[in-house]
C-alpha cells in the first residue's frame, strides 16, 4: 500500500488544482504549442479572408473536440486498468508450498 500512497501524493503534488487552470505552467510542451498556435493564428489572419480564417477556427475547434473525446477515452481506460490491477493486487495471496 506504501507505493499507492507515495505514487498517488507525488501526482496531487505535480497537478496541483491551481496549476490545472494554466497548463502552460505545467508543460513546457504545452506552452510551446500555444505560442506557435498564436503565432499562426496572428499570419493567417493577416494573409486570409476572413471567411477562409472561420473555416480554419471551425476545424480547430471540430479536431480539439475530437482529441479531447479521444482523450476521456484513454483516460477512462486507464483508469479501470489501474482499479483491475489494484484490486488484483489486493485479492492477491502468495502460493503456499
Amino acid at each position: 500500500m506504501r507505493v499507492f500512497e507515495t505514487t498517488t501524493t507525488e501526482l496531487r503534488l505535480m497537478h496541483d488544482a491551481s496549476d490545472l487552470m494554466n497548463l502552460e505552467k505545467v508543460s513546457r510542451n504545452y506552452y510551446w504549442a500555444e505560442q506557435k498556435i498564436d503565432q499562426l493564428e496572428k499570419e493567417f489572419s493577416k494573409t486570409l479572408p476572413e471567411e477562409t480564417m472561420e473555416k480554419l477556427e471551425q476545424l480547430h475547434e471540430y479536431f480539439t473536440t475530437q482529441e479531447t473525446v479521444a482523450g476521456e477515452i484513454f483516460y477512462n481506460q486507464g483508469f479501470s486498468d489501474g482499479i483491475r490491477l489494484m484490486m488484483q493486487s489486493l485479492a492477491w495471496e502468495p502460493i503456499r508450498r
